[in-house]
């Protein structure tokens, strides 16, 4: 026991409650952590709004490995497009012949997701020569009110395009 001041009386202690709640900085702390993890949430959640860039973005890279191709191989290659989705083939021996070989594979389109080719007429294909060059074609891809164009120039050269807005 304490006592006061002059010694003689006894002055109880009383004891101290457990201080109920939490604090403003622990409330803080746990909106910070649960404001990162919806964002986490939504960050990651699939949407579907990007689906047909991706699909632009994987055509585009395989036109340009077919390029390659030509240019390695010293043959032409095409790439059908149709409305299942895309193929290889490379000129041998004067004959198409499937080119199925990573990462040549045919490759389906995702549900929804629809093409178009404009190119030559009479042409369903993308085709790049032994020089590397190319018949000019254009590629849209579309979903919904989605919608990016994948271009081959006379040179063969691949650009990937947005419409404006």
């Amino acid at each position: 026991m304490r006592t006061s001041a002059t010694g003689t009386e006894a002055v109880p202690r009383t004891p101290r409650r457990a201080e109920a709640g939490f604090t403003l900085v622990e409330l803080m702390v746990v909106l910070v952590i649960l404001g990162l993890m919806g964002a986490a949430v939504v960050m990651t959640a699939p949407d579907g709004r990007g689906e047909v860039r991706r699909e632009a973005e994987n055509l585009a890279g395989r036109l340009v490995r077919a390029r390659e191709e030509s240019l390695l191989t010293n043959r032409a290659v095409e790439v059908r497009l149709d409305e299942q989705g895309f193929g290889f083939r490379v000129l041998r021996r004067g004959q198409w012949e499937p080119l199925d070989a990573a990462p040549f594979e045919a490759h389906p389109w995702p549900a929804g997701v629809q093409a178009r080719l404009q190119a030559a007429p009479g042409r369903d294909a993308v085709r790049f020569d032994p020089t590397g060059s190319a018949e000019p074609a254009e590629v849209t891809l579309s979903r919904a009110d989605q919608q990016m164009t994948v271009s081959v120039d006379v040179t063969g050269e691949v650009r990937l395009d947005a419409p404006a807005r």
